[in-house]
């Protein structure tokens, strides 16, 4: 219900850092007017909108989505996925192209914020055969662009989300961040992607000994949530 607001996300960008905008739970106007104040307002400077899994609204998701494409909104922040859908999907291959050198890049980027290794896996994971093909059959994807997606991860970063002052599954950071780590060097050994996979920290994430805790463990990088409004 945009507990990040649009304020909070100018605030965090001007200090060189990467906001999220909090998008769950509003009307696709209040998301709307959020992207042109941010485009406005942050020219220059990175920021991105989350996109929540919403399996009792599932066409607020797509609707949502939609909007992001629509309006060149370039990285969103995944969260509360316990499976992977078209929606996010479809924004992920979004103008997925092979570069002169034959490179595969992709404009759209997800942070993925998981507490499982089955959810995690499917984000550092290709996009599901299943889902490609039935945007090649709606006219959205070619079948080239389909073959290029299907060697490329949902999502070059995923978030460990552990225990905080918010809404999770309880996990402990000292435990969730190493085995999303091993996940990681699993399927960037199978899959061999040219950019390697990263794992961010997030939960507790309120001190400076907390958050070097978390890069000693590992960590790519780090996100607060709860400490930001407190």
């Amino acid at each position: 219900n945009g507990i990040a607001s649009t304020q909070l996300v100018e605030a965090i960008g001007r200090a060189g850092m990467l906001g999220f905008f909090g998008a769950a739970g509003l009307g696709l106007e209040r998301i709307d007017a959020a992207i042109g104040q941010l485009s406005r307002s942050l020219p220059d400077a990175p920021f991105g909108f989350n996109l929540i899994h919403s399996p009792n609204e599932p066409d607020l998701e797509e609707a949502v989505a939609d909007l992001y494409l629509r309006r060149g909104i370039r990285l969103v922040e995944a969260s509360a996925y316990l499976r992977l859908t078209l929606p996010v999907v479809r924004y992920r291959v979004s103008g997925i192209r092979r570069e002169s050198d034959g490179r595969i890049t992709t404009p759209n980027r997800i942070i993925a914020k998981v507490s499982r290794v089955e959810v995690a896996s499917q984000f550092f994971s290709p996009p599901p055969e299943e889902f490609l093909q039935e945007l090649v059959r709606r006219g959205e994807l070619t079948a080239e662009q389909a073959q290029w997606a299907a060697s490329v991860p949902m999502a070059q970063d995923v978030t460990a989300e552990a225990d905080s002052g918010g809404h999770t599954d309880n996990r402990p950071l000292v435990t969730l961040l190493p085995s999303l780590i091993a996940l990681r060097d699993r399927i960037q050994a199978n899959h061999g992607y040219g950019q390697r996979l990263r794992v961010g920290a997030a939960g507790g994430i309120s001190t400076p000994s907390s958050l070097a805790a978390a890069f000693s463990m590992g960590a790519a990088y780090v996100l607060t949530g709860s400490i930001n409004q407190a």
